[in-house]
């Protein structure tokens, strides 16, 4: 990766992001606790704050707490930081993950937006469909203690060598230095800068130099295929020597065979040669254990949206079936056909308003008396900023007075910047 990108700490300050951060960060129970309510009551002050420290470069973790955690008998410590602390890194990596993103190979997954489990999934699925004779033989394998044995130092020289920001490099050094040795685990920069890792040392390595056609990973979990053995020997060595130049090293327990004799467990599936997915075998024993064992209606509710989004694609409706009593079935099946009530529903993409704020944009259209779930009589406003349309809701009397006024005038389309007034709101300017 030859580009180095700059100005990331003044992109990641903006107003708007931080806002973003802080609302992600409240989501759920997070936002219940007492530190959430303080900083929901506090609002304006936390977002300058935190643009403050991340414009400064003076964004740090601080005191942390050390959680220990037991996964199917695999004991982690896992590092978790302030709600405050959260909102800021989440600002910066949010920034970093986007003009890093574009140099990932297309076959890496995990800790990527949009790129989950079952993306790489349909992608392997897609590759076996299309060069099933070129995907033979499968390899699979994955890294020892893969956060905890990465060199900090390894690091640093790849941020350092990917950014030229040195308030960002500063920033981020924080994260990395935080443990005596190796990275946190649970971490969001953890996660971002170890794809970025293996990114340059591992995936583009397989292939852009050794031309790997087949050649997937999800976090340090890896799966190599080729149409024959010989070949697949030479991938392995490159990705061997890849592994090594990171400062890393390949669990014990690496096989390699032929996919048409045994099917691959990978992603959470086992998957044959002919292109059937079936669920792994753990998976569903905990799935089933776990729905005999809970009485809240709230929690069974979520098992199902969980495994449901599971056995979906694993044509498991069976299996669905014999554990929950319920019958998978599908929204198209359902036979739904939307009655319009008369209201524009504009298709542009939803953008908060503070994303807006001092922006100038181009206000089209808009529709009022909108119900959502934080209420009635929400307007809904289509507008145009550089080239893209967008919408959002609404409830403030100044604005929706503006608006109702400039219909009067019969003046729209009309242009303007969106003001922040701080407390006060937002209104046209």
């Amino acid at each position: 990766m030859a580009r180095t990108h700059k100005h990331i700490v003044e992109e990641a300050a903006e107003y708007g992001n931080v806002a973003d951060s802080l609302d992600y960060e409240l989501r759920g129970r997070r936002g219940r606790t007492w530190q959430g309510r303080w900083i929901a009551a506090h609002r304006e002050q936390v977002i300058r704050a935190t643009q403050h420290s991340i414009l400064g470069g003076t964004l740090r973790p601080g005191k942390y707490r050390s959680l220990t955690v037991n996964e199917r008998g695999k004991i982690r410590q896992v590092q978790s930081i302030s709600l405050l602390r959260s909102i800021g890194i989440h600002a910066v990596m949010k920034i970093v993950e986007q003009r890093i993103t574009p140099s990932f190979i297309t076959d890496t997954a995990a800790s990527i937006k949009g790129r989950g489990g079952t993306y790489l999934l349909r992608r392997l699925l897609r590759d076996l469909r299309r060069d099933r004779e070129g995907m033979r033989y499968v390899y699979k394998d994955d890294i020892r203690k893969f956060y905890q044995s990465t060199s900090q130092d390894m690091m640093m020289a790849v941020i350092r060598r990917t950014f030229r920001d040195r308030k960002l490099i500063r920033i981020l050094g924080r994260w990395v230095r935080m443990l005596p040795e190796g990275l946190s685990i649970g971490m969001r920069p953890s996660q971002g800068l170890e794809n970025l890792l293996l990114s340059l040392y591992l995936d583009h390595r397989m292939k852009d130099m050794a031309g790997c056609r087949h050649f997937q990973r999800y976090c340090d979990d890896k799966a190599i295929e080729a149409p024959t053995m010989r070949e697949l020997t030479r991938l392995i060595r490159v990705e061997r020597e890849g592994v090594r130049e990171a400062g890393l090293e390949v669990k014990g327990g690496a096989q390699a065979w032929c996919w048409e004799q045994r099917p691959i467990d990978f992603l959470g599936y086992v998957i044959g040669y002919d292109g059937k997915v079936r669920i792994r075998k753990h998976i569903k024993q905990r799935f089933a254990r776990r729905w005999k064992r809970v009485k809240s209606r709230r929690r069974k509710r979520e098992l199902i949206g969980s495994f449901y989004g599971i056995a979906k694609h694993a044509g498991a409706r069976h299996l669905f079936r014999k554990i929950t009593g319920i019958d998978m079935t599908t929204f198209a099946e359902l036979g739904f056909v939307y009655q319009n009530d008369g209201k524009k529903d504009f298709t542009a993409e939803p953008i908060r308003l503070s994303r807006l704020a001092n922006r100038h944009v181009t206000v089209k259209d808009f529709e009022t008396e909108i119900r959502t779930r934080e209420g009635e009589g929400r307007y809904i406003v289509l507008v145009e900023s550089e080239g893209r349309e967008y919408k959002y809701f609404t409830n403030s009397k100044k604005m929706k007075a503006a608006l109702d006024f400039a219909r009067e005038k019969d003046a729209l389309p009309f242009e303007c910047t969106i003001e922040d007034l701080g407390n006060a709101g937002y209104m046209f300017r």
